[in-house]
């Protein structure tokens, strides 16, 4: 089984980017940016680069200040092992930026996250040697993409936002966090999912 999980509001146990943004972007960036991503007029990765070019704080700084406030979902540590145990692949696929993604998942655990520098604000890229062709989905295309890496297997996501859906309808299995807007979508559209709040919960879904 290919296993892809979200990382914000996923792995870890409140949206990181978010805390940043109601920190460190003003005006307020739901009135500003959320609209426009929700009406399609941007996409998900356009967001993060509108978000994050008026954040003029360095990692050293923001670092410690979201991993003050915000540790993973409970059971996920646990949750990676046991899919290393059972040879299950298991990837992190995200929005967020690769600096704090890498900060806060355990040694080994392959993620693919967008790439961010720090000049007049953080520049925000795609991840490097990736090609999203305008009008495609970022985790759609990095779904295909972990696909052909591992032919054969049958896909499982795991996630809770709006840029989780086109991915995870794609998948066989599918857990959205529970009360999140993947969840509101996969029940709209007909998606059959599995709702969970700890990665235990996904764990003994799973089976042994």
């Amino acid at each position: 089984m290919l296993i892809l999980c979200d990382f914000d509001n996923t792995v870890s146990a409140q949206d990181v980017t978010n805390l940043i943004w109601d920190t460190y972007y003003r005006p307020d960036w739901r009135e500003v940016l959320l609209p426009r991503f929700r009406a399609g007029e941007i996409t998900s990765i356009e967001l993060m680069q509108l978000g994050y070019k008026p954040v003029k704080a360095p990692e050293s700084e923001l670092l410690p200040f979201v991993k003050q406030r915000i540790g993973l979902r409970e059971g996920f540590e646990a949750f990676a092992a046991s899919c290393q145990r059972r040879g299950w692949p298991l990837h992190v696929i995200t929005a967020g930026l690769d600096w704090y993604v890498r900060a806060y998942l355990p040694p080994g655990i392959p993620f693919i996250a967008l790439a961010a520098e720090l000049n007049d604000g953080w520049e925000v890229s795609l991840p490097p040697g990736l090609d999203v062709p305008r009008g495609q989905d970022y985790k759609k295309v990095l779904l295909d993409q972990l696909r052909r890496e591992h032919p054969g297997l049958p896909t499982l996501f795991i996630g809770d936002g709006r840029n989780d859906f086109p991915a995870a309808r794609a998948c066989e299995r599918v857990f959205a966090l529970k009360g999140s807007t993947l969840e509101c979508l996969c029940r709209e559209h007909g998606v059959a999912c599995e709702v969970f709040e700890t990665f235990g919960e996904i764990e003994a879904a799973l089976g042994s």
